[in-house]
């Protein structure tokens, strides 16, 4: 046991110490708002029109896929769409040259989980033909965004429930992770 004069000099050590540790690491950010991935997914070895199943688009009773790129901040990204006459939709599925945590705190979105990953629904138009995003965090920088998007009204002239588009865009989002999965990683 020290003696009893160096048991303040001791304590201010451990004081100077502590706050020495405090100020050395850098400020936090912010949390991430997703649980771990169950496996990084690598998109741009993937055709983004072979991730629906033929069930998934007999059920959703889709048209034949449309392939093409569209731009996302400067950069091509491959989006593959489907429509649906019969049931008044669209669909598509995009690779994403982002993190899905950049969709957060924006207007109408709400975080949640696909298949085990982390999501962030973005909900749009609800008010004429509502649209539904599903964002999907695949990997560092990469994500999967699924849509859903009403193109016609029902038959009284009112909009389409945004919550009944948003289960199809969560349809079209989970397919398309089980597959991506399935044929996926680097």
């Amino acid at each position: 046991m020290p003696p009893p004069r160096s048991r303040p000099v001791v304590a201010v050590v451990l004081a100077v110490a502590a706050m020495v540790v405090g100020c050395s690491s850098g400020p936090a950010g912010p949390p991430d708002p997703f649980p771990p991935r169950p496996v990084d997914i690598a998109i741009e070895r993937l055709d983004p029109c072979a991730l629906l199943s033929d069930t998934t688009r007999s059920e959703l009773q889709m048209g034949g896929a449309r392939a093409g790129t569209a731009p996302v901040r400067g950069v091509s990204t491959q989006v593959c769409g489907w429509s649906s006459i019969r049931t008044g939709y669209d669909y598509s599925v995009q690779f994403l040259p982002q993190d899905a945590a950049d969709a957060v705190g924006a207007p109408g979105t709400r975080v949640g989980v696909v298949e085990g990953y982390g999501s962030v629904r973005v909900i749009d138009r609800v008010g004429s033909y509502p649209l539904c995003e599903i964002v999907v965090d695949v990997g560092e920088a990469r994500a999967i965004r699924a849509r859903a998007a009403a193109i016609t009204r029902e038959t009284d002239g009112s909009p389409r429930p945004a919550d009944e588009v948003c289960r199809r865009a969560e349809t079209v989002a989970a397919d398309a992770l089980r597959t991506a999965v399935r044929g996926r990683t680097g």
